[in-house]
Parts: C-alpha cells; structure tokens; sequence
C-alpha cells in the first residue's frame, strides 16, 4: 500500500465517519501529494504526476490500522466574530481528536484539514491537525487554536 492509497482511505473514512462536508490530505514525505475528498464526487490527488480524479471508492481495498472513534455530529453554530462555537458537548474535541489521529497514521508533517457544516451555511467550520500539534480552527476567515 502506498502513502497515496493510505491518503485516499483515511480521507473517505473521515468524511464519512464524521459526516465532514470535504476532507483534504497534505502528504509528506518522499512523494508529496495533497488528496481531497467531498461529498458525492470523485477523490483529487495532486502530485508530481499532476491532477487525477479517482473514483469516490478507490483505496476500498486497502487494509486499513485501528482508526479513532469516529461519529456524526448535528451542524455547529458559530459566530466567527466573537470565536464562538456551539454544538453537541465535546464535538469539536473529538473531530479535533480525530483529525490529528488520522495524522498521525501518515508519514512525516501531514496535515489533515475537514469542513464541517455550521448554522451558517456560507461559513464552514474547518479544523487541520498535524500530529503532536495544536489544531487550527477556521471559521470564515478567522482562525483559532485548540489543544486537545
């Protein structure tokens, strides 16, 4: 299995483990890549070799490690304003959690960023992680730390 493969099935499972609106997939290492995923549409792998769509369920045979505890979650409500989030009581801690686990399972200073649904439909929650690193919260054009 490749780092890309790895890439491509860590970020469906996240998409679809959290109910993320998009999920994208900075890859370090060797061969860079950056892999991004939506909802109903084809997987955008971004390397050397340049830009290829893949089908939603490619990588669907790779053998994947022991992921975290992911779940579905309602939309957050934010003000971005005032750096404000609300939603079910540690939801933005475990899709943190989750985000920077995933992380963790791919080679080098890989980041893992997902989108998430708010009372704003125009303003996505966003959260990226990096192993070992506080998360960055994103919401609108405002941006946040978090350390769980």
């Amino acid at each position: 299995m490749s780092d890309v493969e790895l890439a491509v099935a860590l970020s469906r499972e996240l998409l679809h483990g959290t109910g993320a609106l998009r999920v994208s997939i900075a890859l370090d290492g060797p061969q860079p890549a950056i892999v991004e995923c939506e909802r109903l549409r084809a997987i955008v792998v971004r390397d050397a070799a340049g830009v290829r769509e893949l089908p939603h369920d490619a990588a669907g045979d790779v053998d994947l490690p022991d992921l975290p505890f992911m779940r579905r979650l309602p939309a957050f409500e934010v003000d971005a304003t005032e750096g404000r989030v609300a939603g079910v009581l540690g939801g933005l801690e475990l899709f943190g959690r989750v985000v920077r686990d995933l992380a963790a399972l791919l080679p080098g200073a890989s980041v893992v960023a997902a989108d998430y649904e708010t009372s704003d439909p125009a303003m996505p929650l966003g959260i990226a992680g990096r192993a070992g690193e506080p998360l960055v919260v994103l919401i609108g054009e405002h941006e946040f730390t978090l350390d769980v």
